[in-house]
């Protein structure tokens, strides 16, 4: 009873901001619940070449990843918070609208790659504006529960959905309606709510030079990078393979595939709670090594045993090893990196995820398309499907060189 009192009485100092940050994730959460899994599979559904879907992902990647850190530097330039993340989720989520009215690939793609650039904008300065907004006594609090019911949320959504499906509603119509509705609600939540005073920054400014520099002087870092950035590049490559197994190979349902995206998720969650010591007793760079080595199986499983049963065990295994990459690379990053820089080298970090990530699933899209005219589709897709696994599995294990 004390600690619920007290945390109130914490509460209540920004109370009010505190209140819209769980709402705007509850609701946020409920739009990419009900769009997230089903963005790519529906371009498979209107017709879109192996191409035009690997640049879907790979558009999608570069806006969740590479262009991140640009954001983040002209809101903290500015000292803007509130108005970006109320922009660009309004205008990210009416931008639902005419991507419902479209039936051609081309014409799909063009928006859905607009909005991932346009709704990339709020991400990182949400999360600036945690930090601004919670005061430290009760930011770990905030945070978890934020997340917590951003996850409850989004699977909600997403099975919903998926139920509804099996009573001949069409989901992928329905699913971006709510989330036009939901992200719309997400954004005016925001409405009215004035900036955090503007943070004091050090007078002297990074220059991208000194940056470069840094990096490279910082061998640890720069050997992790190159290291990553190449498994990313393997990982990625399966991306386009994955969305048209389902829909050209296993010919999967709606519900099937809301309910591959729901299970990962859940079984993540799950043994986020529950196995995370067991994570944390391992040292960082065997956990990253085994974890991303694991996700090799997701690659050999869509490539040999393109069945609904088979793709459900391995999106178990695929979430739990999320999980255990997420932890590690947080451990590994803040272990080989001081207080002062470790904000510059994740931006960069994830700046270069990003373009690995993209210029994989360019390449997985092109190499099926390529291989598809010779040999067929299934024959194209289990040849990348296996370069991926490949590589996945070889830099996934060289992790293991990383210092210890």
């Amino acid at each position: 009873m004390v600690s619920r009192a007290s945390s109130s009485t914490k509460l209540g100092v920004g109370g009010g901001q505190i209140r819209r940050l769980y709402a705007r994730s509850v609701l946020s959460s409920l739009a990419s619940g009900a769009s997230q899994p089903f963005i790519a599979v529906y371009a498979a559904v209107l017709g879109a070449s192996s191409i035009q879907i690997g640049f879907l992902h790979a558009v999608n990647n570069l806006a969740a990843n590479g262009l991140q850190p640009l954001w983040g530097f002209l809101s903290d330039k500015r000292g803007a918070r509130v108005r970006p993340i109320l922009y660009s989720t309004l205008v990210s989520s009416l931008l639902w609208i005419p991507i419902l009215l479209v039936n051609e690939p081309a014409a799909y793609i063009s928006l859905v790659g607009v909005q991932f650039i346009v709704a990339s904008v709020s991400a990182p300065i949400y999360t600036a504006l945690i930090a601004e907004v919670v005061p430290l006594a009760i930011r770990p609090l905030v945070t978890a529960t934020v997340n917590f019911w951003g996850q409850v949320g989004s699977f909600a959504s997403t099975l919903s959905l998926g139920v509804v499906s099996l009573v001949g509603i069409p989901g992928y119509q329905l699913g971006f309606a709510l989330a036009a509705v939901a992200g719309i609600l997400s954004a005016l939540v925001f409405w009215g709510m004035k900036d955090p005073p503007k943070p004091k920054v050090m007078s002297g400014e990074l220059t991208v030079t000194y940056v470069i520099q840094h990096i490279v002087s910082s061998r640890q870092f720069l050997r992790f990078v190159i290291i990553s950035n190449i498994y990313g590049f393997y990982m990625s490559i399966a991306w386009p393979c994955f969305t048209l197994t389902m829909t050209r190979v296993a010919n999967l349902s709606f519900f099937q595939i809301a309910l591959l995206s729901v299970v990962s998720g859940i079984a993540g969650l799950l043994f986020s709670s529950i196995g995370r010591s067991l994570f944390e007793s391992l040292v960082d760079v065997r956990l990253l090594a085994y974890c991303r080595a694991a996700l090799a199986s997701l690659a050999a499983v869509y490539a040999f045993l393109p069945y609904f049963e088979a793709f459900l065990m391995a999106n178990i295994v695929a979430g739990i090893a999320n999980v255990g990459i997420s932890i590690s690379l947080l451990l590994y990053i803040t272990r080989i990196t001081s207080v002062e820089d470790r904000g510059t080298f994740t931006a960069v970090y994830n700046l270069l995820q990003g373009l690995s990530f993209f210029f994989g699933s360019l390449v997985g899209g092109q190499l099926v398309q390529q291989l598809e005219q010779s040999l067929g589709l299934e024959a194209a897709l289990r040849i990348t499907l296996t370069i991926s696994f490949i590589g996945r599995l070889i830099f996934g294990l060289l992790h293991n060189q990383l210092t210890k």
